[in-house]
């Protein structure tokens, strides 16, 4: 048996646990059970899994009618089933679907157009403008960059930026390699040319670069400290160099 706490506007938002529990649970108990798309409020219904709960309520509207239960609810149709475990299994009880609120999200064009622009920003330029993103995404709220960063710090978005930088790349007939190397060879030039200033900003790069990609933090974060540790000894070197030749001009 298995219990869900829901509140529910039925309940005047009040806290209620329903009880969940098998076919056989219930026949081991005696209830009285139904099929779910025969069932009245207050009835205990069977789902087409082999679960038993309590209908909260069924509505009536213009062209159809509804079933609600504690783990989800349904459209009465011919063809519609109601099933226990695939709610239980994504968390998902409020809806007829049983997809989560981030999977749900991920599909909208509002937020594919967060997730463009997002990418836009870290392969063009290194800054994110979140109320920016924010408007393009929900510029119905009171503090839209806030609502945005909420947005993104999902798994769900987070692969889907990770897929975008992908294609982003693609298009360009690059990839995560081609890129470091880029950055590589001008952190070189920089170097060769006595420049930390531009040595710095090739480390930014390369940490940027990483954390562009969500998916593979774990695997680069020794290659970020490694990366960088190693380029900032190399820019004090530099740093220290000039400014030991800077003294000799002076005394001369």
């Amino acid at each position: 048996m298995d219990w869900i706490t829901r509140k529910l506007k039925i309940n005047n938002w009040e806290d209620v646990t329903y009880s969940i529990q098998t076919k056989k649970e219930a026949d081991d108990r005696d209830l009285q059970y139904v099929y779910w798309k025969e069932v009245k409020k207050g009835e205990l219904a069977l789902s087409d899994d082999g679960y038993v709960a309590e209908c909260i309520d069924r509505k009536q509207y213009k062209n159809a009618e509804q079933v609600v239960l504690p783990y989800g609810r349904m459209w009465i149709s011919k063809r519609a089933k109601l099933t226990y475990e695939n709610h239980r299994n994504t968390g998902e009880y409020s809806q007829c679907g049983t997809l989560t609120w981030e999977e749900r999200e991920s599909r909208t064009t509002r937020t594919k157009n967060a997730v463009s622009l997002y990418v836009q920003m870290m392969m063009q330029t290194g800054k994110i403008d979140w109320m920016q993103i924010g408007k393009t995404y929900r510029s119905d709220q009171a503090k839209p960059d806030l609502t945005a960063k909420r947005l993104f710090k999902t798994e769900k978005i987070k692969s889907m930026v990770d897929n975008k930088i992908q294609e982003y790349l693609t298009e360009r007939d690059l990839n995560e390699g081609d890129v470091l190397d880029i950055i590589a060879n001008a952190i070189e030039l920089a170097r060769n040319n006595g420049d930390p200033s531009n040595m710095l900003r090739g480390a930014e790069q390369y940490i940027r670069i990483m954390d562009m990609l969500p998916s593979k933090n774990t695997q680069t974060e020794t290659l970020q400290i490694d990366v960088t540790k190693k380029i900032l000894d190399e820019i004090e070197t530099e740093e220290s160099r000039q400014l030991t030749l800077e003294r000799k001009t002076d005394e001369a």
